[in-house]
């Protein structure tokens, strides 16, 4: 009697994915995942970025104009914030008072106004520098 009337069937001729395939499969996918959250990452950290040096030279220069109207305005080092409308943004003003020697023995007073813009805690800075005549007659 011979039992090799029987059909025969291989793996190979089996429908479907191996287990390998899958997991390259699932390999290449989760590659593919990394480099898009990072990406996605780095966009966001590029879109804040791009939004503080915008917002911030408006709001130095809103500050500065503020200074420059009050010229008795207190000397030294003062700081705030731009209250609930940017409330990650805060400022300090600094003043100092510089006096230029000039080669014919005369002096120069100017005072130096230094107006720096903090966000997010001092994690982003944008400073604007302005020199004006202490003394206007001069």
């Amino acid at each position: 009697m011979n039992t090799d009337h029987a059909p025969r069937t291989s793996f190979r001729q089996a429908p479907g994915f191996t287990l390998l395939e899958v997991m390259v499969a699932i390999a290449i996918i989760a590659i593919v995942l990394v480099s898009i959250m990072r990406l996605q990452g780095q966009t966001i950290g590029m879109n804040e970025s791009f939004r503080f040096y915008t917002q911030a030279p408006l709001l130095a220069n809103a500050r500065m104009g503020e200074v420059l109207l009050d010229p008795e305005g207190a000397g030294g080092s003062t700081s705030g914030d731009f209250g609930e409308a940017f409330a990650e943004y805060g400022w300090q003003v600094d003043r100092e008072t510089l006096i230029i020697e000039v080669p014919e023995g005369d002096t120069i007073e100017l005072e130096k106004i230094d107006v720096l813009i903090l966000f997010d805690n001092g994690r982003m800075k944008y400073r604007l520098r302005h020199f004006i005549a202490s003394d206007p007659e001069a």
